[in-house]
């Protein structure tokens, strides 16, 4: 039930139904992990990375599903603002899989964002693009990052190649590619986009 909750994107039931679970089956970290997730995308951020961290302890012989746990408490402390304790997060399911896309891409925009640790962050978006490539959010992780440095060239190569796979229907992809156009000092092209 709560699979097919998850896969219908019913938050709601799915954040109830893992709740009863919970209590009914104490012991058993999925229900946890389905309950982390769900008072996540309800932006119950507190009670999802209470919900995630009970579950992660008991979490037994899944390197998958602990590294699903550190996946979303590194996102659930991002949004937290609490910086450490996502890092921190980052680095362990990296660890277990250190391919991980998803990780390697949140974490690096994160960093990003905050404008910390730059080098690093440019170095896990750059190996996203190198586990999968051609992936327009991808692509323009590792060219804002490039932009953060002042790296304007390659920061435009990256963008372009975002805009050729997707990436013209994303506001964000456009706004980032004005941004670097501009200080190309391509005034005219940047306010296009």
């Amino acid at each position: 039930l709560l699979a097919i909750e998850l896969e219908l994107k019913d938050d709601e039931a799915l954040y109830n139904e893992s709740k009863e679970a919970m209590e009914l089956f104490p012991t058993q970290a999925q229900f946890y992990y389905f309950n982390g997730y769900a008072a996540f995308q309800l932006k119950k951020y507190k009670e999802a990375s209470e919900s995630l961290e009970a579950g992660k302890a008991m979490v037994v012989d899944s390197k998958e599903l602990e590294n699903e746990f550190y996946q979303l408490l590194g996102d659930t402390y991002h949004k937290l603002k609490d910086h450490a304790l996502s890092d921190e997060n980052y680095e362990k399911a990296l660890r277990l899989n250190p391919e991980n896309v998803y990780v390697l891409n949140n974490y690096a925009y994160y960093l990003s964002e905050r404008k910390t640790k730059l080098s690093y962050a440019a170095e896990l978006a750059l190996k996203c693009n190198t586990v999968e490539p051609l992936k327009s959010n991808f692509e323009d992780t590792y060219a804002w990052i490039l932009f953060l440095q002042q790296n304007y060239t390659e920061a435009e190569i990256w963008l372009k190649k975002a805009l050729d796979h997707g990436g013209q229907n994303s506001g964000v992809i456009l706004e980032h590619y004005g941004d670097v156009l501009f200080h190309l000092n391509k005034i005219d092209d940047a306010v296009s986009y």
